[in-house]
């Protein structure tokens, strides 16, 4: 996979996770078996191959572990009206910021 289709995909299901919390948070009620499980079932793979994304000194093997908790976090958070906001900007700011980092430093392969 090319470095652009990876930052590519991760940063549509970045965008993606932020419609579907805006959806929840205005009250959308996402069904499990249909749209939260297919959803989780697609994503988690990729989430998981920031795992294996080049590292420099600063997007080292803990801050990449650290990034793909928060994202996998936020796949299933996205879906829950009550995650805090806070938290939830948190979280998508930490992981946006990393993968600005990733594509920036040409790590993404």
């Amino acid at each position: 996979m090319s470095r652009n289709a990876s930052f590519e995909k991760l940063r549509e299901l970045l965008d993606e996770v932020d419609h579907r919390y805006s959806m929840a948070r205005e009250g959308y009620k996402f069904d499990f078996e249909t749209e939260i499980k297919p959803f989780l079932d697609r994503n988690k793979v990729l989430v998981e191959q920031i795992e294996d994304v080049d590292t420099d000194f600063r997007f080292n093997p803990v801050t990449r572990e650290k990034v793909v908790e928060e994202f996998m976090e936020l796949l299933m958070a996205c879906h829950e009206k009550r995650f805090s906001l806070k938290l939830y900007k948190e979280k998508y700011k930490f992981v946006n910021m990393w993968l600005a980092h990733t594509e920036r430093e040409g790590l993404i392969r």
